[in-house]
């Protein structure tokens, strides 16, 4: 199902929403984080099922440390899939970070649903709390393999709130076998307070991390379907 840690290696402004900005924490440092998804809008839309946001929520948790000389490695849990993940980030320059993983399901424990993840992502930053970042990614499994682009900006605004936007335009994977699929996209409102980053994000995607989030998203705006939800982080 969905794929591999995420690494969301930069503070503040760890990522836009599912994208990470690039560089990585220093060393010694912690970044614990999590994510929620909700339903999407059209399953709440009657008053009867007004609280089906509270359940078959996709909620992610993180944590990250920064190890020296530009490397970092973490461990995530994703409740939607029962997935373990672990990976690692290494900028060897400034604007380029590079990324990789293994994320696993931990019920059926198959090759399957074992998904490796591999990313470089190559960044400009023309201001403070503002950065442009294209992300090329490789994500397979013994059955399927996707190569992707992920592409995002986030704009820096007074009093330490930021807005970003990001997509991941799929260049080669197979089709999914149900929901059909739209271009994965997503709109962040973040605001930085103290250690903590708090986001609200709006996308068509309910997953969070490759392929997931941008080989299955299906969600049509056009016809009022989106996603909602959040993240919070904390550096320590």
């Amino acid at each position: 199902m969905t794929g591999l840690l995420l690494l969301l290696l930069a503070f503040p402004g760890a990522r836009i929403a599912n994208l990470p900005t690039g560089p990585v924490l220093e060393k010694g440092t912690w970044l614990l984080g999590i994510s929620h998804r909700f339903l999407s809008a059209e399953d709440n839309s009657r008053l009867g099922h007004a609280l089906n946001f509270l359940k078959d929520a996709n909620v992610r948790l993180a944590a990250e440390r920064g190890l020296g000389a530009g490397l970092a490695a973490g461990l995530s849990y994703t409740n939607y899939n029962y997935e373990l993940g672990a990976g690692a980030a290494w900028a060897p320059l400034t604007q380029v970070t590079a990324y990789g993983g293994i994320g696993t399901n931990l019920v059926e424990r198959k090759l399957s649903t074992t998904w490796l993840n591999a990313a470089v992502a190559g960044r400009v930053t023309p201001s403070a709390g503002t950065h442009l970042v294209v992300l090329p990614r490789l994500t397979a499994n013994t059955e399927s393999l996707y190569l992707s682009c992920g592409l995002g900006a986030r704009l820096g605004l007074p009093s330490d709130f930021s807005v970003g936007l990001e997509t991941e335009p799929m260049l080669l994977g197979p089709e999914p076998k149900t929901g059909g699929r739209l271009p994965a996209w997503n709109i962040a409102l973040d605001k930085e307070l103290g250690w903590h980053n708090f986001t609200l994000v709006v996308g068509n995607s309910w997953h969070q991390t490759a392929p997931g989030w941008f080989a299955w998203a299906n969600r049509d705006i056009t016809k009022g379907h989106f996603r909602a939800g959040f993240n919070v982080l904390r550096k320590l």
